[in-house]
């Protein structure tokens, strides 16, 4: 087993590098086959010797493949000193009974990527036949559920579940379920990997619909891309759609039917602190201020509530229209984004006598449930009569006794929210 990272990481040179790892196994072809090599320093011709003399062949196991191509951004030579090193080490030599590499990105698109035809890819986008060994299927994380008492499958559901491989369906995080039953606690463990620095950099991309796409996905939509243009390395992006395939390799979104989606709660997480951090002009305010949006919801303050939602006009750059529906329902899902810790969100939630707008459902019984009713140049007493009128609030009569309804209104003439509300009790 062979970690690259350790022999090609930013502060070591390719050759250095290569050197290194040569010695190394050159050294241990020598303990393990003495007499065999003597003074030879090339580990390719010592590997062949081996095979020749005592008919031995090799499996090799490389973890973390294309560090290089991570660390090492925009050295082309160097990338090319590497590639060449793999192939003459691997490539169409009779010592190789089985070469098994890991890491983000594949890698048959490089420009030198012909070095290494000789792989056969399983990816985030193709995962074919490993499909199911690219995380934990959902028998397999209800099982490790029954071995302990603390953490529930609904639970794990939530936090880790989500990415689409193929005919194996959705997988869970294998990572991230693992620590979440060692350490009995569901958590972010994807922020311990160092991920913030390359999510932070990859979507303040400067390409058109870049800010607007991610908002839409931390609004739990579900964006249109094309995978084709990605050239597998991370130096010559052209397009928001080439960022967006990026982020699928890495684990930050799942692809399925030529969308992608937020996978799960983790990632959430980290898109949230990220976006927070980053002081991303309205989203982050909006973010940072949930917290905020949700106590006033709960105390009933209307005017507090409508003034928190007017920053949406003033710097609202990452939508190129706001005046919309559609758009408005984003920004009402991203200014409670704190509530998702004491709520399940359901967005055009069917109840009654038709769809809420948005219906939060609390996680706790103590806690009271929440109607959202959204409407554009209409009036917010609209809004709170139609969930009156059509009984929104039924679905939440067996899981709370009380229930907030919220009417929320958008004026596009004056650019001015209003907001009405009513306590309901239920029976």
């Amino acid at each position: 087993m062979i970690n690259f990272n350790e022999y090609f990481n930013k502060s070591t040179p390719v050759e250095k590098g290569i050197e290194r790892m040569s010695q190394f196994l050159i050294r241990d072809l020598k303990n393990a086959y003495p007499g065999v090599i003597e003074k030879e320093t090339d580990a390719a011709l010592c590997l062949d010797m081996v095979c020749q003399v005592k008919g031995a062949r090799f499996i090799f196991l490389i973890d973390e493949w294309d560090s290089i191509f991570r660390e090492r951004r925009g050295e082309t030579q160097e990338h090319e000193r590497f590639l060449d090193f793999l192939r003459t080490l691997f490539k169409d030599k009779s010592y190789v009974e089985l070469v098994y590499i890991t890491g983000i990105l594949p890698v048959k698109k490089y420009n030198t990527g012909s070095a290494l035809n000789m792989f056969h890819e399983f990816t985030m986008l193709e995962p074919k036949r490993l499909a199911p060994y690219f995380g934990f299927s959902e028998q397999e994380v209800r099982n490790l559920c029954q071995k302990q008492s603390k953490l529930s499958f609904d639970e794990l559901k939530e936090w880790y579940d989500g990415y689409y491989m193929g005919d194996a369906g959705a997988v869970f995080n294998p990572r991230s379920v693992t620590e979440a039953l060692s350490e009995g606690k569901c958590y972010d463990y994807w922020n311990r990997t160092g991920g913030f620095f390359e999510l932070e950099e990859y979507i303040t991309k400067d390409f058109d619909g870049m800010g607007e796409t991610i908002v839409a996905l931390m609004a739990d939509e579900r964006v249109s891309v094309n995978v084709l243009g990605f050239s597998n390395d991370l130096d010559s992006f052209q397009d928001r759609d080439e960022v967006i395939t990026a982020l699928i390799h890495m684990g930050y979104l799942t692809y399925v039917d030529e969308q992608v989606r937020i996978p799960n709660k983790e990632i959430k997480e980290e898109f949230a602190n990220t976006v927070k951090k980053l002081s991303w002009g309205t989203v982050s305010y909006l973010l940072r201020q949930s917290r905020k949006l949700l106590d006033a919801t709960k105390r009933g303050d209307e005017e507090l509530v409508a003034r928190l939602l007017e920053v949406v006009h003033d710097d609202m750059q990452e939508f190129k229209e706001y005046n919309n529906e559609h758009t408005l329902k984003c920004v009402i899902h991203l200014a409670y984004y704190a509530a998702q810790d004491e709520y399940e969100l359901r967005f055009e939630a069917p109840s009654g006598k038709g769809f809420a707008d948005c219906i939060m459902i609390p996680r706790q019984k103590s806690a009271p449930g929440i109607i959202l009713e959204l409407k554009y140049n209409k009036s917010a007493e609209e809004a709170l009569a139609q969930i009156q009128e059509r009984h929104y609030e039924r679905i939440l009569e067996k899981i709370t006794s009380e229930c907030l309804l919220v009417g929320i209104n958008y004026d596009k003439k004056t650019k001015k929210h209003e907001c009405r509300m009513k306590r309901l009790l239920l029976s």
